[in-house]
C-alpha cells in the first residue's frame, strides 16, 4: 500500500493527494491518504472525490510513503510522519521542485530525522523540465484512460471560461450558437459565479459545470475537444484536464490571451482569443481533422515527457499485484428507486422491470426498507445506506451510497433512477462511469420544487420517462426535449374479481374473528413524509364504536408504528406488501395521496378518503386529491381537519356515499397504463 503525504497540510495539498491517488489507481497501485490529514471542512464535491482513498492508516501495512510538495515541508507534516512509526522495510520517496541542490538536501535531512531512515528525493525540475503549469503542487502528469470512452454521436466541446471572460456579457449568446452547431454539443466549465451567470442568461440551456464539480479525469473522458480562454490556465485541475485529454487522443485548443498552453511546448492548437470567432474556426479547420490531430498529440514527445509513467519509472514503485481478471459479464440494468424510504418508487420500478424481456439481467440497488419487497418479486437487490439521525453530517449516507454504486456498476451497464431529486451519488456515478442512464421522473412537483439543480441534472440522462397522472390537468411539462418521453400511468394491474374479493373478505373474517359488515383499510403509515398518528388515533376511536366494522391499518413490513395505535377494539395493524389487494377487499379506504395508492384507487374503483401528505420533498398530493374530489371520485380531508375526517367517515359508514363514489369510479374512462411502454423505452437503449 502506498501512503500519500504532502509538505503542507492545506486544502490545495489535500486535493493534489487524492488526484494523484486516482491516477495511481489507473495503473493498478493502491494508494491511501491518512484521514487525520483531511481538512475539517470540505466542499461537497471534494468529499465524494476523496472518500475512496481515505483510511485509518494505523490498520494498514504501508510499503511505500510518497510525499509531494517536498520543497516546503511544514512542522505539522514532520510531526505526523514521526508519529506513524513506519516498519523497517518501508520505503519513502519525496518529490518537489527545488531551487538548488541545498534545498533538496535540506528536505531529505528533515525527512530522514523524523522517519529514522533515508528517503529518496526526486527533483521535478529535472524529471519534468517543461510542465503544463508552474509552479504547481501536484506533479501534473498525464495518465492513461481508466475507462474507454463511450461512443457519442456528437462531438463534445468543453469551453474553459474563467470568470474574467464572462465579465463581457455580450459573449453569452455565442454559447447557444456553438451548441446549435451541427454534430456538436457545447459544454462550459467555469467558476461558481460564472455558472450562475450563464444559468440566468439567454444561454441557460447550455450545460455548465464548476471547475471542481467533477474529477479532471472525468471531464477528460467526457470531452473530445477542450478550448481554453482567459488570461492563462485557470488552476491545476484544468491543467490536469488538458493533460489527460491529450494523452487520450483528444484535442486541446489554446485560446488564452497569452498562449499559456502553447508556451509550455504542449501539442495544442492555437485558437482565436475571441469566442465569437470560434464557431467558424471549428467548422473550417478543426472538426474534420480533430481525430488525426488528437492521435498525433497523444504520441507527441512532450506528452511522453509529462506522463505519469516517467514518475513511476523514477521512483521504481513495487509492481502492483496482478488482479484476477473477472470474466466479462453481460451488461445489466440496475434500478435505483429513492426518496424518503423509497417504497412507492421501488414498487413502480418493480412493475416496469417485470415487463422487461431482459428481466434476467435486471437488478436493484435500494434502501433496506425496499429490499424484502424487491426480493419477493425475484430481483437481486444491493442494500444502500438510508439517511439516519446517527450520521455525523447531512449527506453522509449518500457518500457511502456513492461508493457502493461505484463498486456495483460497470461500463456498459444501464442505470434507471426513480426519484424526485438526483443525488450526488447518482449524478457522479453516471458521469464517472459514462453510464447509459434513464430517469423515471414523476411529475406534479409542488410549487418551488423545480429549482435549478433537480432539472439541471436531467442532462446526464439519455432518456427521461415521465409517468402520466390520471387527470390531464395534473400533467405538466417541466422540460422540453426529444429525450423526454411521456407514458401512461404506471399502476399495479391486479384487479380482484368479485369471487376473489369475497374469498379474501371471508379469510379476513376468519383471521381476525370478526363478522364485520364494513371493512375499512387505512394506508397512511408507509413512508416518512408526515406523521399521521393523530389521524389514525381518531379513526381507531371512531371505529371502536362500530362493532360491525373492522379497521385494518396496513403498513409495510418494516414501517414504524406508534404504540398508541395498538389495543383498540375493532382496529388491527397489518404488516403486508399486499396493500392493493386489501384495499380492493375494503368497503372504502383512508389513504395518503401518493402516486401509487391514488392510481390504484382510481383503476380498481376503490372509494377513498384522501389525506394528502405534503412534506417538502413529496409531489403535490393535495392537487391530486382535489382533482379526484372535484369529480366526485373521492373525498379529500386535510391533515388539520380532524372533525371533517370524522364526519366523512360517518358518511361512508352510515350513508351511501361510498357506493356512490364506487359507481362514479366504475364509469370513469381511464388512460391506458404506461408500464409496458416504459419497459420498452428502457430496453431500446440510448436515444441521443
Amino acid at each position: 500500500m502506498i501512503l500519500l503525504e504532502s509538505g503542507i497540510q492545506d486544502l490545495r495539498s489535500f486535493d493534489a493527494k487524492y488526484q494523484l491517488a486516482r491516477q495511481l489507481a489507473v495503473y493498478g497501485y493502491r494508494a491511501v491518504i491518512d484521514d487525520a490529514t483531511a481538512p475539517e471542512t470540505l466542499p461537497g464535491a471534494m468529499k465524494y472525490e476523496a472518500i475512496p482513498y481515505l483510511a485509518n492508516i494505523s490498520d494498514i501495512n504501508i510499503e511505500h510513503m510518497l510525499l509531494i510538495g517536498a520543497e516546503a515541508i511544514s512542522d505539522d507534516t514532520l510531526a505526523g510522519l514521526r508519529d506513524h512509526r513506519f516498519a523497517p522495510l518501508t520505503r519513502a520517496s519525496a518529490i518537489g521542485r527545488f531551487g538548488d541542490t541545498q534545498s533538496s538536501i535540506s528536505a531529505q535531512a528533515k525527512l530522514a530525522y523524523v522517519l529514522g531512515f533515508e528517503p529518496e528525493v526526486h527533483d521535478l525540475t529535472n524529471l519534468q523540465p517543461n510542465p503544463m503549469l508552474q509552479p504547481s503542487l501536484a506533479p501534473l502528469l498525464a495518465s492513461k484512460a481508466k475507462e474507454q470512452k463511450r461512443d457519442q454521436r456528437q462531438t463534445q466541446i468543453f469551453l474553459i471560461l474563467p470568470k474574467e471572460v464572462l465579465e463581457d456579457e455580450s459573449i453569452l449568446p455565442y454559447l447557444t450558437v456553438l451548441d446549435q452547431m451541427s454534430g456538436v454539443e457545447c459544454r462550459v466549465i467555469t467558476a461558481g459565479i460564472g455558472k450562475d451567470q450563464i444559468k440566468t442568461s439567454p444561454s441557460a440551456s447550455t450545460r455548465v459545470f464548476g471547475f471542481s464539480e467533477l474529477f479532471p479525469a472525468t471531464f477528460a473522458s467526457m470531452a473530445d475537444i477542450a478550448v481554453f480562454y482567459g488570461p492563462n490556465i485557470p488552476g491545476e485541475r484544468m491543467a490536469s484536464l488538458a493533460l489527460d485529454l491529450m494523452r487520450q487522443g483528444g484535442m486541446v485548443i489554446d485560446s488564452t490571451e497569452t498562449g499559456a498552453l502553447l508556451e509550455t511546448g504542449a501539442p495544442v492548437v492555437r485558437g482565436p482569443t475571441d469566442i465569437r470567432s470560434l464557431a467558424m474556426f471549428l467548422q473550417g479547420s478543426i472538426l474534420v481533422n480533430r481525430k488525426a490531430i488528437g492521435a498525433e498529440a497523444a504520441e507527441h514527445p512532450w506528452i511522453r515527457e509529462n506522463s505519469l509513467e516517467r514518475l513511476l519509472e523514477a521512483i521504481s514503485f513495487k509492481k502492483p499485484k496482478k488482479q484476477k481478471i473477472r470474466k466479462p459479464r453481460e451488461p445489466r440494468t440496475i434500478f435505483f428507486p429513492t426518496n424518503g424510504v423509497g417504497l412507492g418508487h421501488a414498487q413502480r420500478c418493480a412493475l416496469v422491470a417485470r415487463q422487461m424481456k431482459t428481466s434476467k439481467n435486471v437488478a436493484f440497488t435500494a434502501f433496506p426498507s425496499c429490499v424484502p419487497m424487491l426480493q419477493s418479486y425475484g430481483f437481486d437487490c444491493l442494500p444502500l445506506v438510508q439517511k439516519s439521525e446517527f450520521h455525523s453530517s447531512n449527506g453522509s449516507n449518500d457518500l457511502l451510497n456513492y461508493l457502493r454504486l461505484g463498486h456495483t456498476l460497470d461500463l456498459g451497464d444501464r442505470l434507471v433512477f426513480d426519484g424526485g431529486y438526483v443525488f450526488d451519488s447518482v449524478y457522479r456515478t453516471i458521469l464517472e462511469k459514462q453510464l447509459s442512464a434513464i430517469w423515471i421522473r414523476r411529475g406534479l412537483f409542488q410549487p418551488g420544487q423545480t429549482g435549478r439543480t433537480p432539472l439541471e441534472r436531467e442532462s446526464v440522462f439519455e432518456k427521461v420517462i415521465v409517468p402520466a397522472e390520471v387527470f390531464e390537468e395534473l400533467n405538466t411539462n417541466y422540460t422540453y426535449s426529444d429525450h423526454v418521453y411521456h407514458v401512461g400511468p404506471i399502476v399495479q394491474q391486479n384487479e380482484l374479481k368479485t369471487k376473489d374479493r369475497n374469498k379474501l373478505r371471508a379469510r379476513i373474517k376468519t383471521l381476525f374473528k370478526s363478522p364485520f359488515k364494513k371493512l375499512v383499510v387505512t394506508l397512511l403509515g408507509g413512508g416518512e413524509a408526515a406523521d399521521r398518528t393523530a389521524q389514525m388515533q381518531s379513526l381507531c376511536s371512531q371505529f371502536a364504536a362500530h362493532p360491525d366494522c373492522l379497521h385494518l391499518i396496513v403498513v409495510w413490513p418494516n414501517a414504524k408504528i406508534s404504540s398508541s395505535l395498538m389495543g383498540w377494539p375493532n382496529s388491527h395493524i397489518v404488516r403486508s406488501m399486499r396493500a392493493a389487494e386489501l384495499s380492493q377487499a375494503a368497503d372504502f379506504i383512508v389513504s395518503a395521496t401518493g402516486y401509487n395508492s391514488f392510481n390504484e384507487a382510481m383503476y380498481h374503483a376503490v372509494p377513498a378518503i384522501f389525506i394528502p401528505q405534503m412534506a417538502p420533498y413529496t409531489d403535490d398530493q393535495e392537487r391530486r386529491a382535489r382533482a379526484a374530489t372535484e369529480r366526485d371520485l373521492s373525498v379529500m380531508v386535510l391533515s388539520n381537519e380532524l372533525l371533517l375526517l370524522q364526519r366523512e367517515v360517518s358518511a361512508f359508514l352510515e350513508g351511501d356515499k361510498a357506493n356512490a363514489i364506487r359507481k362514479n369510479l366504475k364509469a370513469l374512462r381511464l388512460p391506458e397504463t404506461g408500464t409496458k411502454a416504459a419497459a420498452k423505452l428502457i430496453e431500446a437503449g440510448p436515444s441521443k
